[in-house]
């Protein structure tokens, strides 16, 4: 990768500042399918003539990034927290008045 940049005339300190995520990435391998995935998600939502992608997505959060099939982010109970050993400093909720 560092030769492609070299010839598009970037230093190979630029490409590190610059890149260094991509660089660290690939240095672990290329993708599977070599960086031309087929956008299969994409494909979907224009056939569901749906206009964001979001709709037919397998994991499907909203813009507020909540997952609405898994009703997530959620309060947890005490007996949750105490299952997990999982210690909170938040004071109890207040009871509602009326």
């Amino acid at each position: 990768m560092l030769k492609a940049f070299s010839i598009a005339g970037y230093a190979a300190e630029e490409v590190e500042e610059k890149f260094s995520g991509m660089l660290n990435a690939f240095r672990y391998g290329a993708p599977p399918h070599g960086g031309f995935a087929p956008g299969i998600d994409r494909i979907v939502m224009l056939i569901a003539n749906e206009p964001n992608i979001r709709e037919v997505i397998l994991f499907p959060m909203n813009q507020r990034a909540e997952d609405l099939m898994m009703n997530a982010p959620n309060e947890v109970g005490a007996e949750q927290l105490k299952e997990l050993h999982i210690k909170s400093s938040l004071p109890p909720p207040k009871p509602l008045s009326d």
